[in-house]
């Protein structure tokens, strides 16, 4: 029978579920999921939910709500100060409801610290990896060897599948550390392929006695996945012997591709007398959950798209480690980029007719309904997608992303037009191909500031949402396996104060390290 834990839960694996799809499901959640900046703010019939009227209007008139009690502290500042305090104390300043909000969110999401791992190896090279990427090749590397060990495996029969190699950073110091082990690079971009080869050449030393990295270029799907295995292991392996255990390793597998990797390793777990290999075990580090596809399996969970875009986010981080009252300077500069572009789609709403070319008002952003249920995109997104992405006809745009005709048009801007309200404005007429001096003057500084908050509100959603997908995935997983001699476990793998913020490993095997 399979085991499957997370080693990173006060609670069972269902229970845990239960809560963190209660919470999500929540109408005050739900209110927040599903209105982004954009969309609030270019809407001139917005009105706040009820339960945000504490935070977004003071109690007796429509004035803006600021506490006078710290007027030097802003209350998003504090409220992130509060989810990140290593005391869980809450500021009492702090309205209710964003206190229950907080307290929650802490309650229900995963535990993010990273495990020790003893023996750290060295990448086979620095060249071409910034700090953060070094930092998790080498992780994953030494807890692929912890894992081969503990499973005391033969590294000369053992085969190991990189998925999504990219440069081949992982692949190479693997490489470097089981030179005798047979080791499959797979990539669905062909420049990436080359380009790892070309790094072979320059940083690894060929020995004519070790197989060298063998390397192909397929768009990986769970069928394509398990067919390139098995053409690449009957080239090593005589009918005549044992099936080789395979190991799949995936470092940032982006959108599907981490369940279409489970996929491929359910079918081939099992034994196959016409199958020169079997599945020993997975591990994998997902990412980019917001370009996941929705597929046949989905669980009871109604959240809208954008609930896939905050899952990227770490707030936990956010604040300067020396300055505790600041931001992180690249956080500093996401905020207002999401403040001040709400705040033009604001302007620009009410002046409707500086704008050339427009035949309709710069709307918020509305979700057209499909006439047939059968083409239609759904918004119940669930955690386990098939890979081929689908874009309906039908559907316009997603719900509480903040995407509109408008900033489609405005698109992105470099970094250094958001030094300043004045540069930014001249940036975005350049862009747009219309004067919008006169915005340089309508800065609506209350508006900006709830723009501020309502961001930090939905983006502290975002460790719930993903510790849903992680655990989403796991029971899966659990379900699948429940007559395999496995065992299922989530790892936090990287350390995310560095900027590893997917730094949870699913990791399948028949024996895990502790």
């Amino acid at each position: 029978m399979s085991s499957t834990t997370t080693s990173l839960s006060p609670y069972s694996l269902d229970t845990h579920l239960h809560h963190l799809h209660s919470f999500l499901l929540d109408h005050d959640v739900q209110s927040l999921l599903r209105h982004h900046p954009n969309d609030v703010a270019s809407n001139p019939a917005f009105a706040p939910p009820s339960r945000w009227r504490e935070w977004w209007l003071s109690q007796n008139n429509d004035s803006f709500f600021l506490p006078t009690d710290i007027p030097a502290l802003d209350i998003w500042i504090r409220v992130l100060r509060a989810y990140s305090s290593a005391d869980h104390s809450l500021d009492p300043s702090i309205p209710e409801p964003i206190r229950k909000l907080v307290k929650r969110v802490r309650a229900l999401q995963l535990p993010r610290s990273s495990v020790f791992i003893d023996g750290l190896l060295s990448t086979i090279s620095d060249k071409g990896m910034s700090p953060k990427k070094a930092h998790e090749v080498s992780r994953m590397a030494t807890y692929v060897v912890h894992l081969i060990r503990a499973n005391s495996l033969d590294v000369s029969r053992l085969r190991i599948v990189d998925i999504g190699a990219g440069q081949g950073y992982l692949t190479r110091t693997l490489k470097a550390q089981l030179p005798t082990t047979r080791i499959l690079a797979l990539d669905a971009d062909q420049v990436q392929t080359v380009g790892a080869r070309r790094w072979e050449e320059r940083v690894l030393s060929h020995d004519p006695a070790h197989p060298p990295i063998d390397h192909r270029t397929i768009f990986i799907s769970p069928a394509t996945l398990v067919n390139v295995i098995s053409e690449w292991v009957s080239e090593s392996i005589p009918s005549e012997e044992e099936p080789a255990p395979v190991l799949l390793v995936a470092l940032h597998a982006c959108g599907s591709l981490t369940p279409d990797i489970f996929r491929a390793f359910f079918s081939a777990v099992k034994y196959d007398s016409d199958r020169r290999w079997m599945a020993f075990g997975v591990l994998a580090v997902g990412c980019c959950y917001n370009l996941m596809n929705a597929g046949a399996l989905t669980p009871a969970l109604d959240l809208p798209i954008s609930a896939y875009h905050l899952a990227a986010q770490v707030p936990a981080h956010w604040l300067s480690a020396t300055d505790p009252t600041k931001l992180t300077i690249p956080v500093a500069l996401s905020v207002r980029k999401v403040a001040w572009r709400a705040l033009l789609a604001h302007i620009l709403l009410q002046k409707h007719a500086a704008l050339p070319n427009a035949e309709e008002p710069p709307t918020a952003a509305v979700l057209i309904p499909s006439s047939s249920s059968d083409n239609s995109k759904q918004h119940t997104v669930p955690a386990r997608w098939s890979r081929l992405p689908q874009i309906p006809a039908t559907e316009t745009i997603d719900l509480g992303t903040g995407t509109s005709p408008l900033m489609r048009r405005l698109g992105r801007l470099r970094d250094p037009v958001y030094a300043s309200w004045e540069t930014f404005i001249k940036a975005a007429g350049e862009k747009m191909g219309v004067d919008l001096s006169f915005c340089a003057t309508d800065r609506d500084l209350a508006l900006e500031y709830r723009m501020e908050i309502l961001h930090t509100l939905r983006c502290l959603l975002g460790p719930a949402i993903e510790s849903a997908i992680l655990l989403d995935r796991l029971k899966w997983i659990k379900e699948h396996l429940d007559n395999e001699p496995m065992k299922a476990k989530l790892v936090n793998l990287f350390d995310q104060s560095i900027g590893s913020a997917r730094n949870v490993a699913i990791v399948v095997a028949p024996s895990i390290p502790p």
